[in-house]
Protein backbone atom coordinates (compact mmCIF):
# COMPACT_ATOMS: atom_id res chain seq x y z
CA UNK A 1 0.00 0.00 0.00
CA UNK A 2 2.91 2.62 1.15
CA UNK A 3 4.26 1.91 -2.44
CA UNK A 4 1.43 2.64 -4.36
CA UNK A 5 0.66 5.87 -2.56
CA UNK A 6 4.86 6.74 -3.66
CA UNK A 7 3.98 5.70 -7.19
CA UNK A 8 0.54 7.71 -7.22
CA UNK A 9 2.54 10.67 -6.16
CA UNK A 10 5.54 10.17 -9.15
CA UNK A 11 2.92 10.18 -11.37
CA UNK A 12 1.38 13.46 -10.43
CA UNK A 13 4.76 15.31 -9.81
CA UNK A 14 5.59 14.10 -13.56
CA UNK A 15 2.27 15.10 -15.25
CA UNK A 16 2.33 18.36 -13.48
CA UNK A 17 6.26 19.12 -14.71
CA UNK A 18 5.24 18.68 -18.06
CA UNK A 19 2.43 21.13 -18.05
CA UNK A 20 4.56 24.08 -16.78
CA UNK A 21 6.41 26.24 -18.68
CA UNK A 22 9.70 27.95 -16.84
CA UNK A 23 9.49 31.48 -17.46
CA UNK A 24 12.73 33.50 -17.00
CA UNK A 25 13.10 36.00 -14.12
CA UNK A 26 12.78 39.74 -15.37
CA UNK A 27 15.43 41.55 -15.73
CA UNK A 28 17.15 43.94 -13.20
CA UNK A 29 16.82 47.57 -12.55
CA UNK A 30 18.79 49.02 -15.38
CA UNK A 31 18.81 45.45 -17.73
CA UNK A 32 17.21 45.58 -21.35
CA UNK A 33 15.24 42.98 -22.33
CA UNK A 34 16.47 39.66 -23.24
CA UNK A 35 18.91 39.57 -26.03
CA UNK A 36 16.71 38.98 -29.49
CA UNK A 37 13.74 40.88 -27.83
CA UNK A 38 12.82 44.49 -28.23
CA UNK A 39 11.71 46.12 -25.20
CA UNK A 40 8.80 48.12 -24.76
CA UNK A 41 8.22 51.58 -25.58
CA UNK A 42 7.51 53.59 -22.56
CA UNK A 43 5.52 56.13 -24.32
CA UNK A 44 3.89 55.66 -27.93
CA UNK A 45 6.38 57.04 -30.28
CA UNK A 46 5.82 60.68 -31.53
CA UNK A 47 3.93 61.58 -35.25
CA UNK A 48 7.01 61.51 -37.84
CA UNK A 49 4.61 61.52 -40.65
CA UNK A 50 6.06 65.30 -42.09
CA UNK A 51 3.74 68.02 -42.04
CA UNK A 52 3.67 69.01 -46.12
CA UNK A 53 2.38 72.28 -47.19
CA UNK A 54 -0.72 70.23 -48.97
CA UNK A 55 -1.48 68.74 -45.41
CA UNK A 56 -1.27 72.51 -43.77
CA UNK A 57 -3.52 73.97 -46.64
CA UNK A 58 -5.97 70.90 -45.71
CA UNK A 59 -6.34 71.56 -42.70
CA UNK A 60 -7.00 75.36 -42.96
CA UNK A 61 -5.05 76.32 -39.77
CA UNK A 62 -1.39 77.28 -38.67
CA UNK A 63 -1.20 76.07 -34.84
CA UNK A 64 1.48 77.90 -33.27
CA UNK A 65 3.25 77.31 -29.97
CA UNK A 66 4.40 80.38 -27.46
CA UNK A 67 5.05 81.59 -23.96
CA UNK A 68 5.24 84.81 -22.68
CA UNK A 69 8.05 86.97 -23.19
CA UNK A 70 7.86 90.90 -23.23
CA UNK A 71 8.32 92.33 -25.64
CA UNK A 72 7.71 89.01 -28.06
CA UNK A 73 4.78 87.84 -26.76
CA UNK A 74 2.39 89.39 -24.14
CA UNK A 75 -1.01 90.08 -22.88
CA UNK A 76 -2.18 93.95 -23.61
CA UNK A 77 -3.05 95.29 -20.41
CA UNK A 78 -6.30 97.08 -22.01
CA UNK A 79 -7.62 94.41 -24.35
CA UNK A 80 -5.71 90.99 -22.71
CA UNK A 81 -5.03 90.06 -26.66
CA UNK A 82 -1.84 88.21 -27.47
CA UNK A 83 0.62 90.60 -29.40
CA UNK A 84 4.05 91.68 -29.94
CA UNK A 85 6.96 90.97 -32.00
CA UNK A 86 6.75 87.08 -32.41
CA UNK A 87 2.52 87.61 -32.32
CA UNK A 88 2.79 90.11 -35.65
CA UNK A 89 5.93 87.23 -37.11
CA UNK A 90 3.50 84.52 -36.90
CA UNK A 91 0.35 86.79 -38.51
CA UNK A 92 2.78 87.75 -41.65
CA UNK A 93 4.28 83.91 -41.40
CA UNK A 94 0.73 82.56 -41.84
CA UNK A 95 -0.80 84.79 -44.34
CA UNK A 96 1.94 83.98 -46.35
CA UNK A 97 0.95 80.87 -46.03
CA UNK A 98 -2.58 81.11 -46.92
CA UNK A 99 -3.71 79.42 -43.70
CA UNK A 100 -5.36 80.78 -40.13
CA UNK A 101 -3.26 80.89 -37.06
CA UNK A 102 -3.87 79.58 -33.91
CA UNK A 103 -1.89 80.02 -30.74
CA UNK A 104 -1.71 78.17 -28.41
CA UNK A 105 0.08 79.78 -24.72
CA UNK A 106 2.03 77.31 -22.70
CA UNK A 107 4.71 77.24 -20.28
CA UNK A 108 8.22 77.89 -21.72
CA UNK A 109 9.55 74.25 -21.17
CA UNK A 110 6.45 72.92 -23.01
CA UNK A 111 7.42 73.97 -26.18
CA UNK A 112 9.74 71.53 -27.64
CA UNK A 113 7.74 68.41 -26.46
CA UNK A 114 4.76 70.04 -27.92
CA UNK A 115 6.16 70.37 -30.76
CA UNK A 116 7.63 66.55 -30.46
CA UNK A 117 4.09 65.28 -30.23
CA UNK A 118 2.82 67.34 -32.88
CA UNK A 119 -0.20 69.72 -30.56
CA UNK A 120 2.08 72.44 -31.95
CA UNK A 121 3.12 73.09 -35.30
CA UNK A 122 5.63 76.05 -35.09
CA UNK A 123 6.72 77.13 -32.14
CA UNK A 124 7.81 81.04 -31.76
CA UNK A 125 8.92 82.97 -28.05
CA UNK A 126 12.21 84.23 -28.41
CA UNK A 127 13.75 80.82 -28.20
CA UNK A 128 17.47 80.55 -27.92
CA UNK A 129 18.92 78.27 -30.94
CA UNK A 130 20.79 75.96 -29.12
CA UNK A 131 22.86 72.57 -30.09
CA UNK A 132 20.63 70.06 -27.66
CA UNK A 133 17.60 71.80 -29.02
CA UNK A 134 18.73 71.43 -32.65
CA UNK A 135 19.11 67.62 -32.39
CA UNK A 136 15.30 67.14 -31.36
CA UNK A 137 13.50 70.22 -33.87
CA UNK A 138 14.58 71.91 -36.49
CA UNK A 139 14.68 75.52 -36.78
CA UNK A 140 14.34 78.23 -39.91
CA UNK A 141 16.99 80.73 -40.23
CA UNK A 142 17.25 83.39 -37.01
CA UNK A 143 15.03 85.84 -37.07
CA UNK A 144 16.84 87.75 -34.57
CA UNK A 145 20.30 87.79 -32.74
CA UNK A 146 20.74 88.87 -29.37
CA UNK A 147 23.67 88.16 -27.19
CA UNK A 148 26.05 90.06 -24.22
CA UNK A 149 26.31 93.99 -24.48
CA UNK A 150 27.79 97.18 -22.77
CA UNK A 151 25.55 99.46 -21.79
CA UNK A 152 26.93 103.19 -20.76
CA UNK A 153 25.95 106.37 -19.87
CA UNK A 154 26.21 109.06 -22.55
CA UNK A 155 29.17 110.73 -21.39
CA UNK A 156 31.43 107.17 -21.76
CA UNK A 157 29.86 105.94 -24.76
CA UNK A 158 33.44 107.26 -26.45
CA UNK A 159 35.97 105.93 -24.09
CA UNK A 160 34.30 102.22 -23.99
CA UNK A 161 34.60 100.43 -27.32
CA UNK A 162 36.12 96.93 -25.97
CA UNK A 163 36.08 94.48 -23.13
CA UNK A 164 39.86 95.82 -22.85
CA UNK A 165 38.62 99.69 -22.17
CA UNK A 166 36.58 97.85 -18.62
CA UNK A 167 40.04 98.30 -16.81
CA UNK A 168 39.05 100.31 -13.63
CA UNK A 169 35.23 100.74 -14.27
CA UNK A 170 33.39 99.89 -12.20
CA UNK A 171 31.13 97.22 -14.00
CA UNK A 172 27.55 96.01 -13.09
CA UNK A 173 26.32 92.22 -13.56
CA UNK A 174 23.35 90.28 -12.41
CA UNK A 175 24.64 87.22 -10.05
CA UNK A 176 24.92 84.15 -12.28
CA UNK A 177 24.25 85.75 -15.53
CA UNK A 178 26.49 85.44 -18.52
CA UNK A 179 27.35 88.28 -17.68
CA UNK A 180 29.16 88.31 -14.32
CA UNK A 181 30.92 84.90 -15.99
CA UNK A 182 32.07 87.07 -18.34
CA UNK A 183 33.25 89.76 -15.92
CA UNK A 184 35.33 87.24 -13.84
CA UNK A 185 36.96 85.87 -17.33
CA UNK A 186 37.74 89.57 -18.27
CA UNK A 187 39.58 89.73 -14.16
CA UNK A 188 40.90 86.16 -14.72
CA UNK A 189 42.86 87.53 -17.56
CA UNK A 190 44.30 90.96 -16.06
CA UNK A 191 42.10 93.27 -17.22
CA UNK A 192 41.69 94.92 -13.42
CA UNK A 193 37.64 95.88 -13.14
CA UNK A 194 35.38 95.88 -10.30
CA UNK A 195 32.87 93.78 -10.51
CA UNK A 196 29.46 95.12 -8.49
CA UNK A 197 26.69 92.16 -8.30
CA UNK A 198 22.72 92.31 -8.48
CA UNK A 199 19.98 90.11 -7.57
CA UNK A 200 18.19 92.51 -10.67
CA UNK A 201 19.57 93.70 -13.90
CA UNK A 202 17.48 96.46 -13.27
CA UNK A 203 19.41 97.64 -10.17
CA UNK A 204 22.38 97.53 -11.87
CA UNK A 205 20.28 100.00 -14.79
CA UNK A 206 19.15 102.43 -11.98
CA UNK A 207 23.03 102.63 -10.34
CA UNK A 208 24.42 103.37 -13.94
CA UNK A 209 22.18 106.07 -14.40
CA UNK A 210 23.02 107.39 -10.60
CA UNK A 211 26.81 107.04 -11.62
CA UNK A 212 27.57 104.25 -9.05
CA UNK A 213 28.40 101.76 -12.01
CA UNK A 214 29.95 102.57 -15.10
CA UNK A 215 28.96 99.66 -17.33
CA UNK A 216 26.44 96.86 -17.20
CA UNK A 217 27.27 94.00 -19.03
CA UNK A 218 23.36 92.16 -20.13
CA UNK A 219 21.59 90.49 -22.77
CA UNK A 220 20.65 92.97 -26.08
CA UNK A 221 17.07 92.79 -26.18
CA UNK A 222 16.25 92.87 -22.85
CA UNK A 223 18.37 96.25 -22.65
CA UNK A 224 16.46 97.32 -25.49
CA UNK A 225 13.10 96.92 -24.31
CA UNK A 226 14.27 98.18 -20.51
CA UNK A 227 15.52 101.73 -22.81
CA UNK A 228 11.86 101.74 -25.05
CA UNK A 229 9.70 101.19 -21.58
CA UNK A 230 11.97 103.77 -19.21
CA UNK A 231 12.91 106.26 -21.78
CA UNK A 232 16.42 106.03 -20.23
CA UNK A 233 19.44 107.71 -21.86
CA UNK A 234 22.12 104.63 -21.63
CA UNK A 235 23.46 103.75 -24.64
CA UNK A 236 24.48 100.14 -26.04
CA UNK A 237 28.42 100.55 -26.94
CA UNK A 238 28.85 100.72 -30.65
CA UNK A 239 32.31 99.74 -32.02
CA UNK A 240 34.22 102.13 -34.44
CA UNK A 241 32.30 101.06 -37.47
CA UNK A 242 28.94 101.80 -35.08
CA UNK A 243 27.73 98.49 -35.26
CA UNK A 244 26.48 97.09 -31.63
CA UNK A 245 29.37 95.54 -30.25
CA UNK A 246 27.91 92.05 -29.14
CA UNK A 247 30.18 90.12 -26.54
CA UNK A 248 28.71 87.08 -27.85
CA UNK A 249 25.92 86.18 -30.11
CA UNK A 250 22.72 83.84 -30.32
CA UNK A 251 19.80 83.44 -33.04
CA UNK A 252 16.57 83.23 -31.81
CA UNK A 253 14.69 80.70 -34.22
CA UNK A 254 11.00 79.90 -34.74
CA UNK A 255 11.02 75.83 -34.75
CA UNK A 256 9.47 73.03 -36.23
CA UNK A 257 9.00 69.23 -35.68
CA UNK A 258 11.77 67.37 -36.91
CA UNK A 259 11.72 66.15 -41.02
CA UNK A 260 8.73 69.34 -41.93
CA UNK A 261 11.16 70.39 -44.40
CA UNK A 262 8.49 72.13 -46.56
CA UNK A 263 7.06 73.91 -43.86
CA UNK A 264 10.60 75.28 -42.65
CA UNK A 265 11.24 76.09 -46.45
CA UNK A 266 7.81 78.40 -46.43
CA UNK A 267 9.00 80.18 -42.75
CA UNK A 268 12.31 80.58 -44.64
CA UNK A 269 11.13 82.50 -47.92
CA UNK A 270 8.55 84.10 -45.69
CA UNK A 271 11.31 85.62 -43.29
CA UNK A 272 13.33 86.44 -46.24
CA UNK A 273 10.09 88.23 -47.59
CA UNK A 274 9.48 89.80 -44.32
CA UNK A 275 12.70 91.49 -44.28
CA UNK A 276 12.60 93.09 -48.08
CA UNK A 277 9.38 94.16 -48.05
CA UNK A 278 10.20 96.71 -44.79
CA UNK A 279 7.75 94.24 -42.38
CA UNK A 280 10.42 93.01 -40.07
CA UNK A 281 11.79 97.01 -39.56
CA UNK A 282 8.58 98.42 -38.96
CA UNK A 283 7.84 95.46 -35.81
CA UNK A 284 11.47 95.92 -34.80
CA UNK A 285 10.78 99.42 -34.30
CA UNK A 286 7.33 99.10 -32.77
CA UNK A 287 8.11 96.31 -30.19
CA UNK A 288 11.82 96.91 -29.58
CA UNK A 289 12.74 100.38 -30.18
CA UNK A 290 12.51 103.56 -28.05
CA UNK A 291 10.66 106.54 -29.88
CA UNK A 292 12.58 108.58 -31.63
Amino acid sequence: MRRWLLLVALSLILVLSACTQTLPPPPAAGEGAPAGESAAPAEAPADTDELTLAKLKEKGVLVVGTAITKPFEFRDPETNELVGFDVDTAKYIADKLGVDLEFREMPFASLIPSLETRKVDMTIAAMYIKPEREEVVDFATPYMETGLVMVVRPELADKVKTPEDLAGLRVGVKIGATGDKLAQELIDQGIDLVRKEYKETLESFVDAEAGRVDVVLNDYLNTLAYLKDTGSDLQIVKNEDGEVNFLSHVGLGIAVHDGDAELLAAINQALEEMQADGTYDALYQKWLLASQ
